[in-house]
């Protein structure tokens, strides 16, 4: 037999797994999208960086160096 407290508990488990999974996921989203850009991003970014960089007039080979340098330690 079941008591009042065990028997509101199981209604209760039984309405809300969806809520729990539902804020299971918000939370997973949220710490995914507070740990940042995934490695394939920031290689790409940088690469295109360094693309749109060696085009301007001020271009300079020690900063671009410095540039391919970060790209090198993301990969």
């Amino acid at each position: 037999m079941l008591n009042d407290d065990e028997i509101v508990t199981s209604v209760q488990e039984e309405f809300d797994p969806v809520d729990d999974e539902t804020d299971e996921d918000e939370d997973n989203n949220n710490n995914e999208s507070s740990k940042g850009p995934s490695n394939a991003d920031a290689f790409s970014a940088l690469e295109t960086a360094m693309e749109w960089y060696e085009q301007q007039s001020e271009c300079s080979p020690t900063q671009l160096l410095l540039l391919k340098r970060i790209r090198d330690i993301e990969a």
